[in-house]
């Protein structure tokens, strides 16, 4: 009864409060929403692992944004952070992670039409659909246990996972557990379970193209970093986070002829020292970082935070609402 009630009936009371009480009380005045991708079709490499907005609620996403805040785009955020400018009171700019196809099929037109800038944060390695990432290998198993049951090949797939120490309940979240540093293990799982991760990327063509990021940047939309292949930094060494950070903004940088001056954490930036951020910022090669664990306030000044807006079930209000009221939560020592 609980759960129910926050997950569905606090935000909708919350979505009652006027913005303006929101923003004076939590003292947040700039929104970064993030999204992955937009459609109405099932998506295989992703609708095994989290939901996404359709068509109708990204474009009701975008009417609430424009009808109480001002769009604003990334070099608008570093020049008010190198001290050249002021952003407007109440201020958005819509980002989406790891560079799905989508984002060019879908979402820029429907930015471009209501003359509203964002970000695509690119994961290096899949560009060009060289490769598939990780992450979308486990969702295609996990949605071909779906046809699986009780079988030979389920039996294979569990001892296999036993092997690599991914131990725990049923085969799904087990899957869903597999680390970074154990991805060599979904490999091994999909000729098992009938999975062909080289004939589904080369077929489904899940990413951007290097024409396509061309033209986005042509079109006047940003593109920053999303590492090289999409760790959990908390996993890895700091030299490891730090190679990950600048290849990945060095090669977009010398791929599309222009200064990639922003990066966002795959996955989210719990875990990471102070040392990786004075480390990266260095070189002057970053401008600002962007975070994904919600409004919470940082000690970095240039990194900024995030929050998600991929729960189909709320709508834009509510969702911000519930962001305002979670951020109000964590402030406070209650």
């Amino acid at each position: 009864m609980f759960k129910r009630f926050k997950k569905h009936w606090a935000p909708k009371i919350c979505s009652l409060v006027p913005l303006h009480f929101w923003h004076r009380l939590v003292g947040v005045e700039v929104l970064l929403p993030y999204y992955h991708l937009v459609g109405d079709q099932e998506v295989p490499h992703v609708s095994g692992l989290y939901r996404f907005r359709t068509v109708q609620q990204f474009k009701a996403d975008l009417e609430f944004f424009l009808r109480f805040y001002t769009p604003i785009a990334l070099q608008d955020i570093i020049c008010h952070l190198d001290g050249l400018g002021r952003l407007p009171k109440r201020c958005f700019l819509p980002t989406f992670d790891d560079g799905f196809r989508e984002v060019y099929d879908v979402v820029a037109p429907i930015l471009r039409a209501q003359g509203c800038p964002a970000v695509f944060f690119l994961t290096t390695s899949v560009i060009d659909n060289c490769h598939l990432c990780w992450t979308a290998k486990k969702s295609l198993l996990i949605r071909a246990l779906v046809s699986l049951g009780e079988c030979p090949a389920k039996r294979k797939g569990l001892d296999i996972l036993d092997k690599a120490g991914v131990r725990g309940g049923e085969m799904r979240s087990r899957i869903r557990a597999i680390t970074y540093r154990q991805r060599h293990v979904l490999d091994e799982l999909g000729p098992i379970l009938g999975s062909d991760f080289p004939a589904y990327v080369v077929s489904a063509q899940p990413y951007l193209s290097s024409i396509q990021i061309s033209d986005l940047i042509r079109q006047g939309f940003a593109i920053g970093a999303h590492s090289i292949d999409h760790p959990l930094y908390s996993e890895l060494s700091l030299e490891e986070q730090l190679a990950q950070t600048q290849d990945s903004v060095s090669w977009l940088s010398s791929r599309f002829q222009f200064k990639c001056q922003s990066f966002a954490f795959p996955f989210n930036e719990a875990g990471i020292s102070p040392e990786f951020f004075y480390k990266a910022f260095a070189p002057r090669r970053l401008s600002v970082c962007f975070g994904s664990s919600g409004m919470r306030r940082h000690f970095f000044p240039r990194h900024l935070a995030r929050y998600t807006m991929e729960a189909p079930d709320l709508g834009a209000s509510q969702l911000l609402a519930r962001e305002f009221c979670l951020t109000l939560l964590r402030s406070h020592p209650w």
